[in-house]
């Protein structure tokens, strides 16, 4: 049997199969436990299962309902275009692209007239998938959902939420957003 924290590659053998039982990311070829995926090589020894740990995690496929952190890329019309950072929770690459659109009667539930007051390029906001074909669809219709960091639009400074009002302490200047719930608390999961 190979040493515990050894480095596998698929196919490769770890131990005979008298001496220990196949488990997650093994295999048992009738001779052998043999390694199915890359990884380390670890034993639960309350069970006598050889495991691997992988390596890199699979990508994640975006589902409706995800919650998602984004960045405010483009503002066109009554469309907000925004890339997805990472989905709440999860510390994988996203599969697929990553570019999402939110419509102007998925931002809030209360009337919008202008995005451009809503959201501005640079926001990082937080969202949930609503559609993933034919194209990413995000909605930020909710209290966790909305603006979770913004800068000022003067000098780019990080805006400070101070009642219903986002205030910028460097230029004193200030904006409105649809924030989220937890705004400029630097939580990037909440959601779902």
């Amino acid at each position: 049997m190979i040493e515990e924290k050894t480095t596998i590659i698929p196919g490769e053998k770890i131990a005979a199969s008298e001496e220990i039982l196949p488990g997650y990311g093994t295999f048992d070829d009738g001779e052998s436990i043999r390694g199915a995926i890359a990884g380390r090589f670890f034993i639960d020894r309350e069970k006598m299962l050889a495991r691997i740990e992988p390596i890199t995690g699979a990508p994640v496929i975006l589902k409706k309902g995800d919650a998602v952190i984004c960045e405010v890329k483009t503002i066109m019309g009554s469309i907000v275009i925004a890339e997805i950072i990472h989905v709440a929770g999860k510390k994988r690459d996203i599969a697929g692209g990553k570019d999402a659109s939110i419509h102007i009667s998925n931002l809030s539930k209360e009337y919008v007239e202008e995005i451009g007051k809503e959201y501005r390029i640079g926001d990082i906001l937080r969202a949930k998938v609503i559609q993933t074909k034919p194209s990413l669809q995000l909605s930020t219709i909710g209290r966790e959902f909305g603006v979770i960091k913004s800068f000022c639009m003067r000098c780019r400074h990080p805006l400070k939420k101070k009642g219903n009002k986002l205030e910028c302490e460097e230029c004193e200047r200030t904006e409105t957003r649809k924030t989220a719930m937890d705004y400029g608390e630097g939580n990037m999961d909440l959601g779902g």
